[in-house]
């Protein structure tokens, strides 16, 4: 017998009231469900998947932007609280949540709304799923904020250096003043952070591109470097990307579409901050989802570029065989092509960074606004890694192929303590969407943590060398 029940006011009793009995309906076999439940196989939601390999987490997501976050953020939900709780510590050791809301106070003014509207969408996706799966942080949920943050930690990070070259107008001005002269203020102190190289033609053994890319940063980072995530979108190309819980651009930014483009970079010393420019996370992504070659990322790139976490990028097409590199500050700017014989050092066939601009306006633009030095004192010079590729180059000209990378991100000289992964890949691997990967250190030894460092960050580990393996856009094998 059918009930309907009709609820009344507290203190009243429930008045029910019955149907006449209607004749038993058939029974439907139950319909079977072609979707798993999180709750069923927590590494599936929908046509998104992640599983393990050598360290690495490998993660597929697709479809439209708003569905393609949400598989994200319900497939790494624990990872993102994690992140959020890790880079809150990181901004006030002391009072983290306090150090979260200013964070997210600047990137609500500064940033939020300058991120493209594709990509909003997919971060509010991120956020609701890894809220629905159970994510928080300081008892609320993960929301659109936070992701953005995430996204723009970078950026974050080298605004102070960017200041730091912007005039105030006070410049060659004195202000006479009784007491003790004053010392001027220190430069940001210069920090190695990643060796990348990229070849071609005369360069390497079989004439085609062998690319490669090492991370270098603080051990607070190594929990959340190695993800490898494969995005099928909508529109635009199908890419995969090492980056972050959270990440809808790299960030460590090592990139490879089915286009045939292959993108990273290496940080140069910051130059000015365009408060009305567009973050790097939207111009990066915009590069690698719809370029179809050299010309489509440079202009993505240096496109209403906001000149914040300033880089040296390094280009490869497929298509062509073309490779280049490109440094962007943020007015100046500097292209070399392969296919225009332009080469810095006579390395023909290659391209090379290691965080130390190559051309003059690029370092010029970087001095601090009251430097006593400009315009002089800014001729390049080789540092210590510039000097051991140029050594490598000199070597191995023409012959330079995936042993070749596999010895350069293997040499301390390279990849330093500081290093958190190594990856490389050739053109035949490249095509499939595929690249030779390392996690953790690359020269085998295990990174630990100080003492106030298991202190304040509750997340951190030891990181340990994990075995080279082939990271690829393919399913896991169904059990």
């Amino acid at each position: 017998m059918r009930w309907l029940a009709l609820v009344l006011p507290l203190g009243f009793a429930p008045l029910v009231l019955t149907a006449p009995p209607a004749p038993p309906a058939p029974v439907q076999p139950a319909a079977a469900d072609p979707v798993p439940k999180p709750a069923a196989d927590p590494n599936r939601y929908g046509p998104a998947y992640r599983y393990t390999q050598d360290g690495w987490v490998v993660l597929h997501i697709e479809g439209e932007p708003y569905p393609r976050g949400y598989q994200h953020g319900r497939l790494l939900a624990k990872e993102i609280a994690a992140y959020v709780r890790m880079l809150a510590t990181e901004c006030s050791p002391k009072a983290p949540a306090d150090g979260w809301k200013a964070v997210r106070l600047i990137t609500n003014a500064a940033f939020l709304r300058k991120i493209d509207s594709e990509l909003l969408e997919e971060m509010k996706g991120i956020a609701d799923g890894a809220t629905d799966a159970g994510a928080s942080y300081e008892g609320r949920d993960i929301d659109l904020l936070d992701v953005a943050v995430l996204n723009v930690q970078m950026e974050l990070a080298s605004l102070e250096s960017a200041l730091h070259t912007m005039p105030t107008g006070l410049e060659g001005k004195t202000f006479p003043r009784p007491g003790r002269p004053r010392a001027p203020a220190p430069r940001p102190k210069k920090v190695d952070h990643c060796s990348a190289f990229i070849a071609t033609g005369p360069a390497t053994a079989d004439g085609k591109i062998v690319f490669g890319h090492i991370t270098m940063a603080g051990l607070t980072a190594g929990p959340f470097v190695n993800y490898w995530i494969d995005v099928a979108p909508h529109k635009g190309r199908r890419f995969v990307m090492q980056a972050f819980p959270g990440g809808v651009w790299s960030s460590q930014d090592y990139y490879i579409n089915d286009a045939g483009v292959l993108l990273c970079e290496t940080t140069i010393d910051q130059t000015p901050f365009d408060a009305g420019g567009v973050p790097l996370a939207s111009r990066t992504r915009k590069a690698i989802q719809y370029a179809e070659g050299i010309d489509t990322v440079v202009k993505a790139l240096s496109e209403k570029n906001n000149g914040l976490y300033a880089n040296e990028w390094l280009v490869g097409d497929l298509k062509t065989n073309e490779i280049a590199m490109f440094e962007l500050g943020t007015k100046a700017q500097k292209l070399w092509r392969s296919s225009k014989d332009q080469w810095f050092g006579g390395t023909k066939g290659f391209y090379w960074g290691c965080n130390n601009a190559k051309d003059r306006a690029v370092r010029l633009e970087a001095l601090p606004a009251d430097d006593a030095d400009r315009p002089t004192g800014t001729e390049w010079e080789p540092d210590e890694r510039d000097k051991e590729w140029l050594a490598l180059y000199k070597a191995h000209a023409g012959k330079i192929d995936a042993a070749f990378a596999k010895k350069a991100f293997t040499n301390e000289v390279l990849a330093q303590d500081t290093a958190l992964d190594a990856k490389y890949t050739t053109a035949a691997l490249a095509a499939k969407l595929s690249t030779h990967a390392l996690y953790g250190p690359p020269t085998g030894k295990v990174w630990k943590p100080t003492p106030e460092q298991l202190r304040d960050h509750p997340e951190i580990v030891a990181l340990e060398p994990h075995p080279w393996t082939v990271l690829t856009a393919d399913p896991p094998a169904r059990k």
